[in-house]
């Protein structure tokens, strides 16, 4: 990408309660001049109130703005397929998959190919940490992340999704680097193991981060989006 782009997580739109209004806030930040799309989690894609068709299309053509499908998936070659097949039939710009699907992932990105959909590969999620890579992949952090990069360059993923302290690790590598959980300076909670602020992020590396709560849980949502945007040129 040539210029620095941000998903915004619009996490509250699984809570039946929270729903209309998240679709609010992002319309108002849909206004915000900038390089910018928005996520939508698994627990709404499975279960929304409102058709799922209904409020991408909304995202897509009423707020002019992309899509990341987050559905962190790891499964079958068939189901996989399956599934990236309604996505890509839904219009969907990003989804992800986890590289530790290894083998199972190359036939089932293919349904991308002549679409607009990417395919992301998830290295470790930055809820986790380097006591969790020890114990589960033996081997640090780090060394996790490079070694799942490289599944995910080798499986035919367009890009990877990574902590944002292990940026130094894939700096060689030519693909799409996501870097979720950013926290700003002024913004702090304790929901990822690996934060990074935004500007650090982009300065190692990164072409594209994701950061919900620091934007829809402010009291002045378009005000907190243009103070990240502008701390990512």
């Amino acid at each position: 990408m040539e210029r620095p782009f941000l998903w915004i997580a619009l996490d509250d739109l699984a809570k039946k309660e929270k729903e209309m209004e998240t679709l609010a806030i992002a319309e108002r930040l849909s206004k915000v001049e900038g390089y910018f799309g928005f996520k939508i989690n698994l627990d709404y894609m499975l279960n929304s109130t409102m058709s799922t068709r209904q409020t991408l299309w909304q995202i897509q053509q009423r707020f002019g703005r992309p899509i990341f499908a987050d559905l962190k998936m790891w499964n079958g070659t068939r189901t996989m397929a399956s599934v990236i097949k309604n996505l890509v039939d839904l219009g969907v710009d990003y989804l992800n998959v986890y590289a530790l699907a290894d083998e199972l992932l190359p036939k089932a990105i293919q349904i991308t190919e002549g679409t607009k959909t990417k395919v992301l590969g998830l290295t470790v999620l930055t809820h986790f940490n380097e006591a969790y890579c020890q114990k589960h992949f033996k081997r640090s952090l780090p060394k996790t992340v490079r070694h799942f990069a490289e599944v995910a360059v080798a499986a035919g993923c367009h890009g990877i999704i990574l902590p944002g302290t292990a940026l130094e690790v894939v700096a060689d590598l030519d693909t799409i680097k996501v870097v979720p959980g950013v926290r700003p300076v002024w913004y702090k909670d304790t929901r990822h193991e690996e934060e990074i602020e935004p500007r650090v992020a982009i300065a190692k590396g990164a072409n594209v981060l994701v950061c919900g709560s620091p934007i829809m849980k402010s009291e002045n949502p378009v005000d907190a989006l243009r103070k990240i945007l502008s701390e990512i040129k």
